[in-house]
């Protein structure tokens, strides 16, 4: 008992501060989480399937005509680290409490696996948990991020302690935890988790040659590398269907860009290919990347200005504006960084801030040199195209850069490190107090390069910061030369615009010095013996909660929670939602156009859209979006503004062939009226009797404007040996929608001689087999994105099953790896108690 109650009255601890954290959620009362309101109209039909049949469907239909299902509800049924996950939450609620939970104790088993006490452990992680970041993405609802991010420290602690201590013990935790780790499937979050293990097992090498101890570092190297491959093999579903699927999305090449880099070999095509064939696009990646000097807001918060938010959200800030101007000034955003918008700042804290450059000068253990390089790589990355050099390098050539987006979420690691190596700051301190008064200059050096400049920022603001962004002098420049009688007034409005932020910088530097002289003064108690240890630690942990707390409150406060039944409105149905349910045939598409149809989940709760949300959709059906649906989209809102009513609208339809081979049977112009029902959907599938052959990806989405999709079949040349048999030219007999599974599908052909048939379902070649009367059928593309098959004469039943081996077989893999690594768990115990 004496060995346990210390790390339970810890876990006590963090659960009551996690509570009080969240205690609406006592109340009843929820987070209206905007990404966790995505998956759920995401994951609506699989969610539905699953309680009637008892299936985990690997696709759905909701979205985007048709989409594997492995990045919307994963299936971890085989999965131990699936379970070790729920059983470390505790039954704690999993959107909110469980989330700070765990980022407390989390980074609690790293500080102990380093050999900090009791009290410097638990200081660490409420200095690690209520970062600002990791505050601000809760109320996102970028919740598997948030849970990947708790996990990281625990994998760090299992390495040290593999490098430092008992190597087998460590190799398994390590397994263990980085196996947790993966198993919340944010691979961008492990791949920034990789890159300062890199720089750890670079260090551990560096340290060993110098020592000759290179033989050792390898035997613990191999084992780290063991315990991985046993973290990855149960998670080798999820790893195995998203790198699969990866490849066919956004996320992987482009055959348009490539095509299109073929035929120009010139230094611009070469560039097209290297940059955006092969992942994401360059600016697309950049977009959230964090500006120089925004990175200060690790040490003041407000530095830019804090969140995307009104100015008169924060009324002090408005006290010293013009009255005249006060309402017009209060609506400008209190954000002037470089990212298009912000939920908030990446807060570390100002006594953690000073902390970090006080260990800078004292410590001088082995763990500072990887730690300090992690943070500036991190904030390297961050930079995005605020440091284009590096970052290009990166993107071009770095494995798998490329596939991830916003690239400010690389400070993860800084918001890490930092306080790692503040809290061995501080810890050397605390053994050797007289490290202060020997080398005063060194203690108030660290205090001028944190307090001091926060002290600059508050006196002199303007000599760093502009205040306004170049996009808003523009617009406002040329409002003064459209009206020169305004002039006057518009700059007095900048000024006024100017002078409300500043008083948002200044507000937030002095509250980071007031917090450093607190923390810092503090320090020179305890080390000239004025301060007992007994009340420096637990006291210095609360000037860190409290200076944390506050800014966090900023962005998720108790009045973010709203009540339960708020949020379950979000899906409440319309009256189009209404009116279309009312049909019950299994599988048709509905366009909602009254709002943008491609970053909304209604649309998808309730039917299957060909619109919807997701991050890596199919790059092929991206193309579609880019070249056809928008256009569609856009006319169809023109022709109802030109008209002023719905005459006429169906006949529009007839234009839009993307959207009718699609089956989109009914269009959705606003909530509360009767959606529109297109006669020219062109049904589940359909005959043809012509063929068109294209040989280029160009060619094959071109053609989708210039022919007749409801008797041409856009094929192209690589699918051309399976047409031998098709009669062209004559179009006979029926074939319909016999039996719905989404990703099962049955139909029923009767046809006089050979036929293509189109099917309006979304060509994948990565797991999708045909059936014909039992027997396999390889399936063509059709139409870019569709799939076709040649139908024999006669009666046939006609079958479409989604069996991928990356699931079926991943999933076998992960059983058995789940099992191998109890037992290797179970053998661990076992001789540990043997040797005892």
């Amino acid at each position: 008992m004496k060995f346990i109650a210390p790390y339970a009255g810890a876990v006590l601890f963090f659960v009551v501060v996690s509570i009080a954290y969240f205690s609406p959620v006592l109340e009843g009362r929820q987070l209206p989480q905007m990404d966790n309101t995505h998956a759920i109209g995401m994951a609506k039909e699989l969610i539905v399937t699953e309680k009637a049949t008892g299936d985990k469907a690997q696709w759905t239909n909701s979205m985007f005509g048709g989409m594997p299902a492995y990045q919307i509800k994963a299936d971890s049924s085989a999965n131990l680290f699936s379970y070790l996950n729920r059983f470390s939450r505790l039954g704690l609620p999993y959107h909110t409490i469980a989330i700070l939970f765990l980022y407390l104790s989390g980074f609690y088993i790293l500080m102990r696996s380093m050999r900090f006490s009791q009290w410097l452990s638990v200081a660490g992680a409420v200095a690690f948990a209520f970062g600002s970041y990791n505050l601000i993405i809760i109320i996102a609802g970028h919740i598997t991020k948030a849970y990947a991010i708790a996990l990281m420290a625990p994998v760090l602690g299992g390495i040290l302690y593999t490098y430092n201590n008992n190597r087998w013990g460590g190799a398994l935790f390590t397994a263990i935890a980085l196996g947790a780790q993966i198993a919340y499937n944010h691979v961008q979050i492990t791949y920034y988790l990789a890159i300062l293990v890199l720089l750890l097992a670079v260090d551990k090498m560096v340290r060993a040659l110098i020592n000759r101890t290179i033989k050792d570092y390898l035997n613990r190297t191999a084992l780290l590398a063991v315990a991985a491959i046993l973290a990855v093999l149960p998670n080798i579903t999820n790893l195995w269907t998203t790198y699969e699927y990866g490849n066919y999305s956004i996320r992987g090449k482009s055959e348009l860009l490539i095509e299109a880099a073929n035929k120009n070999q010139t230094n611009n095509g070469q560039k097209v290919f290297t940059q955006r064939a092969t992942g994401l696009d360059a600016d697309y990646v950049f977009a959230w990347s964090y500006g120089k000097m925004e990175t200060f807001s690790l040490l003041v918060p407000n530095i830019m200005g804090g969140a995307s938010e009104p100015i008169s959200a924060n009324p002090d800030a408005l006290k010293n504006v013009d009255t005249r101007l006060s309402s017009i000034v209060g609506e400008q955003s209190q954000y002037w960084g470089s990212k298009p918008f912000t939920s908030g700042p990446v807060y570390v804290g100002a006594i953690i801030c000073f902390l970090f450059v006080l260990a800078l000068f004292f410590y001088k253990g082995r763990e500072k040199w990887w730690l300090l390089a992690g943070t500036i790589i991190s904030v390297l990355l961050a930079w995005g195209n605020n440091f284009e050099g590096f970052n290009m390098l990166m993107f071009n050539h770095f494995p798998l850069y490329n596939k991830f987006r916003t690239v400010e979420m690389a400070l993860v690691v800084a918001t890490l490190t930092i306080p790692v190596l503040a809290l061995l700051g501080l810890k050397e301190i605390i053994e050797n107090p007289s490290f202060i008064t020997k080398k005063s200059a060194q203690f108030i050096s660290a205090f001028l390069l944190s307090g001091g400049l926060a002290l600059l920022f508050y006196l002199f603001p303007t000599m760093f910061f502009d205040f306004i962004t170049s996009q808003e002098l523009a617009t406002l420049s040329a409002q003064k030369l459209q009206s020169p009688e305004q002039a006057t007034t518009i700059e007095l409005f900048i000024q006024e615009i100017i002078s409300a932020r500043e008083g948002l910088l200044k507000a937030d530097a002095f509250r980071s010095l007031v917090f450093i002289l607190l923390g810092s003064g503090s320090l020179w108690f305890f080390a000239t013996g004025k301060l007992t240890a007994k009340y420096f630690i637990p006291g210095i942990i609360i000037l860190i909660l409290i200076d944390l707390w506050g800014v966090d409150k900023r962005y998720l406060s108790n009045d973010d929670f709203v009540a339960a039944r708020e949020v379950r409105q979000q899906f409440k149905p319309t009256t189009a939602d209404k009116e279309i349910l009312r049909d019950k045939d299994p599988n048709y598409r509905v366009f909602t156009i009254y709002r943008n149809p491609f970053t909304e989940v209604n649309t998808s709760f309730f039917h299957k859209s060909i619109g919807g949300y997701h991050g890596a959709k199919l790059q092929r059906y991206q193309d579609v979006i880019d070249n056809y649906l928008v256009d569609d989209y856009r006319a169809m809102i023109t022709h109802l503004q030109q008209t002023g009513s719905l005459e006429g609208f169906e006949d529009f339809l007839s234009q839009t062939p993307v959207v009718n081979m699609l089956n989109t049977r009914y269009i959705v112009v606003h909530p509360e009226m009767a959606p529109i029902t297109n006669p020219y959907a062109m049904g589940n599938a359909w005959f043809v009797n012509d063929v068109k052959i294209v040989s280029g990806v160009k060619e094959e989405l071109d053609a989708l404007k210039s022919e007749d999709l409801t008797q041409v079949a856009i094929i192209h040349s690589s699918f051309n040996r399976n047409l031998e048999n098709v009669t062209i030219g004559i179009a006979g007999g029926t074939i319909e929608l016999t039996k719905y599974h989404p990703d099962k599908l049955e139909y029923k052909a009767k046809t006089a001689s050979p036929q293509l048939a189109v099917f309006s379902e979304i060509y994948y070649p990565a797991g999708w087999k045909a059936y014909i009367n039992g027997m396999e059928t390889e399936i063509l593309r059709a139409n870019y994105i569709l799939r076709a098959l040649p139908v024999p004469i006669g009666e046939s039943v006609i079958e479409f099953r989604f069996e991928p081996i990356s699931y079926n077989l991943g999933k076998t893999f992960a059983a058995i790896s789940s099992v191998l690594i109890i037992i290797l768990t179970g053998l661990f115990f076992y001789r540990k108690y043997r040797g005892r």
